[in-house]
């Protein structure tokens, strides 16, 4: 018979039915008990330890801000995160590249190079920056010597200071490749040789100058005759010891990311972070579309497109590139239903280099289709195509549709969903020392949502625009030294880096007898040594306060009586007859003295130091967040927010060309040569009817256009600029990540109330539906 006990402790229970319990026992009814009751007491303690313990990590977490720090470098990059979090910004810094030779490495042009026993021709395939590449040819033919380009002499290089040369080459069929060096009168050295023949590499070469000399900056050809090589993005920048000596530890790709080609003087414009989206692949409307024949592109919804082909002469086709990491794995992925296409598979990607150039070839078996790869060395790009060719020729129509395409990190293919990216954009010039950087760089920060710059450094145009005058030392023979007084604005004295209108250097220097130097003083007077052959002012003549704008606008003096072609007009010395002629196009004079500049001068350009730093609001667009997981993020620089478009025009097909020179020669382009378009807007609003229509970056198609509205841009320019990392950190725990989110609340709502005030005081004395519908309009 089962004695009964308590529900929850079991304890022993006297059953009073029994005539067996007429007596009491102790053991069974106190002593064993007691101990159950002992025994569940140190089970509840042990219990309660446990649970103060949890209450106590959520109390921490809840109570106790946690953040972990995290710096974006330059590049692209791979960023795990534990949890979704707002990437808080802590700290920017400015920097400065300042590349020696002036403009002329990007091969943009021919003015200016010279050449031993070559021949050069611009490229406009083979390049890692701007429009042009070089090639060069060898005419003579050398086994173990360099037979190829020597600029004309660099001068200017200090006495016990470092540098390294830097450029971008690809061998075409050289033996013995290609080399970069410090030429001539240098006496080297030279960098390693290329020899590949599908990709640009970086080579690089470093010296320390020890006593200061005139020499050249070879590009080299070492082959037989006939053999050649592309080189492009060719720079020389001075660099600390310290830099020097870290180079030989540092991979091509490190060297080419930390010293990137600029022109002239450059600084961090426009930084930007992107961190992409789970799914990797945008909607089909931003792929590029390419069409033959009948054959039909048609976008259904954002990740689906329907495609018909008839022949080889009949086909669809869409593509985009997408920044990837050599080294990661990444999965590919898509819903593809067809009918009886043949030759092609709908859905395929290939390699490409960091310049967009394909590695894989044109054959179908080099072809990657959908699966899980590992992104080899060299490659920069996978290039995805969607592709409705058929090959049969019966003229029936053959189609297929689509959709759902994922590209994501990792081995797993994840459930589709939507590209959605995050941005944090500062619209801004940060400078520094070019070689002590940390100490003197303009610096952003953050404070209740608003971006600032602590400047540093300020940069001046000088242009025809400033008041110029003849300095006091008036010049000596070859040049004259120029002033414009109190441009400078709390200038530190003699930290002025200049720019000609040809890019070259003018460096801090006593500008009354040193050709192209400058000189700034505490009170911000500018003065410029402005060689005669430059100016066409002879020794014995002072030219006036307007012919001095007339020069900074762009125009060289001449006397006509003794003119004897574009090329060769006479200096100016106050007799005979006084024309002017452009710098930039010989043949195009004036009679009268010039009040205007045109639209291929460069100004003349002046970076300072400030002496007082100041504070400045910052244009910033976006909020970086992280996903969970793993991020891919990307920090560069040269983004354009929001540009005011140019009215668009119609090229030969009827449709709508946004900034699109190409589509026809009086076509308005944008402020400055564009790279990448991002988005469109219309109204303030993203207009996704707008598309890439080809490799010409700029070739933006619009389906409609209303000209009622206004159309704005987001791109890159095409110009290169120095990177810098974006410190900061993300939040660890629920306080941390609960601030953050009560930080973003108040700052949008502060800004919303800005904006209505604003909007409220512009419609004040407007109709009460006049108001409903701008407010209509708005929302």
């Amino acid at each position: 018979m089962n004695e009964p006990k308590t529900p929850n402790l079991g304890l022993n229970k006297i059953d009073r039915s029994s005539p067996s319990t007429t007596y009491f026992d102790l053991d069974k009814y106190l002593d064993q008990n007691w101990e159950k009751v002992d025994s569940f007491a140190e089970q509840v303690e042990e219990k309660a330890d446990e649970t103060t313990a949890q209450v106590s990590g959520i109390q921490e977490r809840l109570d106790t801000e946690k953040r972990r720090s995290v710096t974006l470098e330059p590049g692209l990059q791979i960023i795990n995160a534990e949890r979704a979090s707002p990437f808080k910004l802590e700290g920017l810094k400015g920097r400065t590249l300042v590349n020696l030779l002036g403009r002329i490495g990007g091969m943009e042009s021919l003015t200016g190079l010279s050449r031993s026993y070559t021949t050069l021709a611009l490229d406009s395939i083979n390049k890692t920056s701007g429009v042009n590449g070089l090639k060069i040819t060898n005419l003579e033919g050398a086994s173990t010597a360099s037979a190829g380009l020597a600029y004309t002499p660099v001068t200017g290089l200090k006495s016990g200071s470092y540098y390294v040369l830097i450029a971008d080459a690809k061998n075409i069929n050289a033996e013995s490749g290609l080399q970069i060096g410090f030429g001539g009168s240098f006496g080297g050295p030279y960098s390693s040789a290329v020899k590949s023949t599908d990709k640009f590499v970086t080579i690089w070469a470093k010296k320390q100058i020890s006593t200061v000399t005139a020499g050249n900056v070879d590009l080299a050809v070492v082959g037989s005759v006939g053999k050649s090589g592309f080189f492009d993005s060719v720079r020389l920048y001075e660099i600390s010891a310290a830099e020097y000596d870290s180079l030989d530890n540092m991979t091509p790709e490190q060297v080419a990311t930390k010293y990137s080609y600029v022109d002239s003087v450059q600084p961090v414009r426009n930084p930007y972070a992107i961190r992409y989206g789970e799914n990797l692949l945008p909607p089909f409307y931003e792929w590029t579309v390419f069409l033959t024949g009948s054959a039909k592109n048609n976008i259904i919804k954002p990740y689906e497109i329907y495609q018909e082909s008839m022949d080889a002469s009949n086909y669809a086709s869409i593509s985009i590139s997408v920044p990837v990491i050599a080294g990661t794995k990444y999965t590919f992925n898509g819903e593809i239903s067809k009918s009886e296409i043949v030759m092609r598979d709908g859905l395929f990607f290939y390699w490409a280099d960091s310049n967009g150039n394909r590695l894989s070839g044109e054959g179908t078996a080099n072809r990657k289709y959908r699966g899980t790869y590992v992104v080899p060395d060299g490659v920069g790009y996978m290039q995805f195509y969607v592709v409705a060719d058929d090959f049969a020729t019966d003229g029936t129509i053959k189609s297929q549709t689509v959709k759902d395409v994922t590209l994501n990190i990792g081995s797993a293919s994840l459930p589709f969903k939507p590209r959605e990216d995050a941005i944090l954009a500062l619209q801004t010039d940060l400078y520094a020392d070019p070689l002590t950087e940390a100490t003197n760089a303009d610096e952003v920060f953050e404070k209740d949502g608003q971006y600032f710059k602590m400047a540093k450094w300020k940069k001046l145009t000088l242009d025809g625009n400033r008041t110029w005058g003849l300095g006091e030392a008036g010049g000596s023979a070859g040049l004259r030294q120029v002033k414009s007084a109190g441009t400078a604005i709390g200038a530190r004295a003699g930290s002025g880096i200049g720019t000609k209108f040809d890019g070259k250097l003018l460096p801090q220097g006593s500008t009354g007898n040193t050709p192209d130097s400058n000189a700034v003083t505490a009170a911000g007077d500018v003065y410029i040594s402005i060689p005669n052959a430059d100016s066409g002012w002879g020794d014995s003549y002072t030219p006036t306060a307007d012919e001095i704008k007339a020069y900074f606008m762009g125009w060289k003096m001449f006397d006509a009586t003794t003119y004897n072609g574009p090329e060769a007009g006479a200096i100016y010395n106050g007799t005979g007859t006084k024309r002017w002629v452009k710098q930039l196009n010989k043949n195009q004079a004036s009679f009268t003295l010039p009040t205007d500049s045109y639209a291929e001068w460069t100004p003349y350009q002046l970076v300072y130091q400030l002496a007082t730093p100041t504070v400045e609001p910052i244009t910033s667009e976006g909020q970086l967040t992280l996903i969970e997981g793993n991020n891919q993020v990307e920090v560069g620089t040269g983004i354009v927010l929001r540009e005011k478009a140019p009215t668009p025009t119609k090229d030969g097909n009827g449709r709508w060309n946004l900034g699109n020179t190409a589509a026809s020669a009086n076509a308005p382009g944008f402020k400055n040569k564009s790279r990448l378009v991002l988005n469109v807007y219309k109204d303030g609003k993203k207009d996704p009817m707008w598309i890439k229509f080809s490799a010409a970056q700029e070739s933006i198609i619009g389906a409609i256009y209303d000209p009622s509205a206004t159309y704005t841009v987001t791109y890159f320019m095409l110009n290169t600029y120095p990177a810098a990392p974006f410190v900061g950190s993300v939040a660890e725990n629920e306080k941390a990540l609960l601030t953050d989110m009560n930080d973003i609340i108040r700052q949008n709502a502060a800004a919303v109330s800005v904006v209505e005030t604003v909007i409220n005081e512009a419609v004040g004395n407007m109709s009460q539906q006049n108001k409903r519908n701008v407010w209509g309009e708005i929302l």
